[in-house]
Parts: C-alpha cells; sequence; structure tokens
C-alpha cells in the first residue's frame, strides 16, 4: 500500500486546480453532487487501461449523466447496506443507552456509577468495533459495485468474505489514513479559502477511491478472484477520420 501515493497522484494531472474548480461545483449540488464526483473518479481508475495519475481525465461537464450514472451503483450499494448495518447495531445500541439512561437519572450510588461506566466503556468500544466493522464491509462491496455498474451482484458474499479475509488489515489502515487524509486537506483549504474546504472534499474522494485501487489489487495478489469490469466503464473510442 501506497499511502502517500493515494494523494500525491491527484496533484500530477496537469488540470488539477481546474479539475478541483469544475468537480469542486458539484460539492454544492444536494445528494447528486457527490456522486457525480465518485462518477468521474471511477471512470479514471476503473475504466481505462492507462493508469498514469498525469494521464487521469479531465472533469468534463459534457459528462455529467455518465458521471451520475456510474457513481449511483456504489452510493446505492452503501446506502442499502449502510442501512441494514444501522439497523443491526441499534438492536445493542438502544438497550445498552437506555440502562445507562435508567442508572444515571435513578440511582446515584457508587455501585451504580460503576455500573453506568462500565456501561459507558462497553458502547464506546462497540460504537468502534461497528465503525471499524462497518468500513471493512462496505470497502469491498463500494470496489464491486464500482466495476460491475451493477446493485444485485454487488452483494457477493463469497467474494465479501474472500476479500476481508485477504485484506482486513490494509483495510482498516487505509480507512483510518483516509480519515485523517480528509482532516488535512479540509485544514488545508479552510487556511487557503474559506470555501475551499468544500473543494477539498475532490482530492479527498480521490485518495479514497485510489485506496479502492491499492486494495483490489493486493486482494489479487493474494489469490483473489478478479471481479469483470462493466462495458459501462469503457468510453467508446471515437470514430477514425476517413483517409484523404
Amino acid at each position: 500500500m501506497n499511502y502517500t501515493a493515494s494523494v500525491g497522484d491527484y496533484f500530477k494531472s496537469p488540470k488539477w486546480m481546474m479539475n478541483t474548480l469544475l468537480a469542486g461545483v458539484c460539492v454544492f449540488i444536494p445528494l447528486i453532487g457527490p456522486i457525480v464526483i465518485k462518477g468521474w473518479l471511477i471512470t479514471g481508475f476503473w475504466g481505462r487501461d492507462d493508469e498514469r495519475p498525469e494521464t487521469f481525465p479531465d472533469f468534463d461537464f459534457n459528462n455529467f449523466g455518465k458521471y451520475l450514472e456510474r457513481g449511483l451503483w456504489p452510493f446505492l450499494v452503501t446506502l442499502v447496506s449502510g442501512l441494514v448495518i444501522t439497523v443491526a447495531a441499534c438492536v445493542v445500541i438502544v438497550p445498552i443507552t437506555m440502562i445507562f439512561t435508567l442508572l444515571g437519572s435513578h440511582d446515584h450510588s457508587s455501585a451504580s456509577g460503576c455500573a453506568a461506566a462500565l456501561l459507558f466503556i462497553v458502547l464506546m468500544v462497540f460504537y468502534a468495533v461497528l465503525i471499524i466493522g462497518m468500513m471493512a464491509v462496505l470497502t469491498p462491496l463500494m470496489i464491486r459495485a464500482s466495476i460491475m455498474q451493477e446493485f444485485g451482484p454487488a452483494f457477493n458474499f463469497a467474494f465479501l468474505k474472500r476479500f476481508i479475509a485477504l485484506t482486513w488489515k490494509e483495510t482498516i489502515l487505509a480507512s483510518l489514513f483516509f480519515f485523517v487524509a480528509s482532516l488535512a486537506l479540509g485544514a488545508v483549504g479552510a487556511i487557503i479559502l474559506c470555501i475551499g474546504i468544500y473543494f477539498a472534499t475532490v482530492p479527498a474522494y480521490f485518495c479514497w477511491l485510489h485506496l479502492h485501487k491499492q486494495l483490489y489489487r493486493l486482494y489479487l495478489s493474494r489469490g483473489g478472484e478478479p471481479i469483470p469490469v462493466s462495458p459501462k466503464l469503457v468510453d467508446a473510442a471515437p470514430p477514425a477520420m476517413p483517409a484523404v
């Protein structure tokens, strides 16, 4: 895993500043904007053979609909998976929270305080495990949905199980790095210009999908089964000009 490249490669494009400005405008479009940005990045990471960061395709508003379609599938997969995981987690979180609240409001004895403190620690540990577990599960689902450009086939549990088994450590580390990198990029954007924090979303998304590509390569290098690339990701070449 090359963590620094996930950030540095973004700035190797000759038009990285213009791409940041154009794609950054999409951040201000509710709901659809982030999907479009990710669709553009999916095109660059999964829809071409030339993987040099210097030749990463520029953001083009003429491809707005295409970007939206390509970013829609991982968004839907993440949304549905996140809701399922959240509902399942509530089965544990809600009872513990209720007990914690009751102990704190009705009984101020030392024993009750110790019990409440213990429940609080358990709840915090559970939150941490939940977040780590969500990233470990959602990351391979997003990768599969991005490559296949479909909803149903993204939920292949044999693939999910094998991907987690082969790359779970790197997936967790990549998630932590992305969190730190996002904060750093946002801070730099805020320092340069107050609204720059919004435009910093673009290189942050680039970082995350760059890490996805690295994780997928790592998965393949350790014996994972390749995911078929959807023809929807491959742009048709322009027709050849007739010879004069």
